[in-house]
């Protein structure tokens, strides 16, 4: 693949979260993701983190509270591991949002992470700030949609490639709620549903309201569909 696909597929995903971002902060995390894979040329958990908390220290904005909390602690001399687990306790395990499944989108975008390896590497990028396994699945859903999508299949064959490859965490979509909280699972369920409609991103950003939580799934996936 050329360097002028990769990177017009970079700037049509990018485009695609901002149009359905209604804040920037997944859009400002997914650039800090993009930016360490293209550094690396491998997915580096200590360097990202390393970039993910001189973000957090500078001008960071619309983390998500769990992020926030975890470096908090990452930021007064916490190990980032021990940071994750005590903030997960804190909350009484209540850290299955959406964050690492909104930021995870350009892990799609670098072919050494290879395509049957991405749902490994999309629930370790998440436990950079959530504990809760189920975040990590829907980061995996959300990494293979958009993987599968930028390999040429359609919107309905990725959701079956998707489905076969990740039985468990899509069984968790399909029994979720459509709704708009932050609940990892409904947040793709409800993404799913908006995606299967017309004019989905302009549906689901009336549906979300002051939220930000579906319309960045919507505005990214359907950049990658118009590929």
């Amino acid at each position: 693949m050329t360097c002028d696909i990769i990177n017009q597929q970079r700037q049509s995903l990018f485009e695609g979260f901002i149009s359905g971002d209604s804040y920037g902060g997944p859009t400002a995390m997914a650039g800090i993701l993009n930016d360490s894979l293209q550094a690396n040329q491998t997915f580096d958990i200590n360097d990202l983190t390393e970039r993910y908390l001189n973000w957090w220290r500078t001008d960071a904005f619309d983390t998500g509270p769990v992020f926030d909390a975890v470096f908090q602690k990452i930021d007064k001399g916490m190990e980032p591991v021990t940071a994750v687990q005590s903030v997960g306790s804190e909350l009484n395990g209540n850290t299955a949002g959406c964050n690492p499944a909104h930021r995870i989108a350009p892990m799609a975008l670098f072919n050494f992470i290879p395509t049957d390896l991405i749902a490994e590497y999309a629930r370790q990028e998440a436990c950079i700030s959530h504990s809760h396994p189920i975040a990590g699945d829907m980061s995996a859903i959300m990494a293979l949609l958009c993987r599968f999508l930028l390999e040429g299949w359609s919107w309905e064959e990725a959701k079956i490639q998707v489905r076969a490859s990740e039985p468990e965490a899509w069984a968790l979509i399909k029994t979720a709620s459509i709704s708009n909280d932050g609940f990892g699972p409904n947040v793709l369920r409800t993404a799913i549903d908006f995606l299967d409609r017309p004019n989905s991103l302009l549906q689901a950003s009336k549906f979300a309201g002051l939220g930000n939580y579906c319309p960045v799934i919507v505005g990214t996936i359907e950049a990658l569909r118009k590929l």
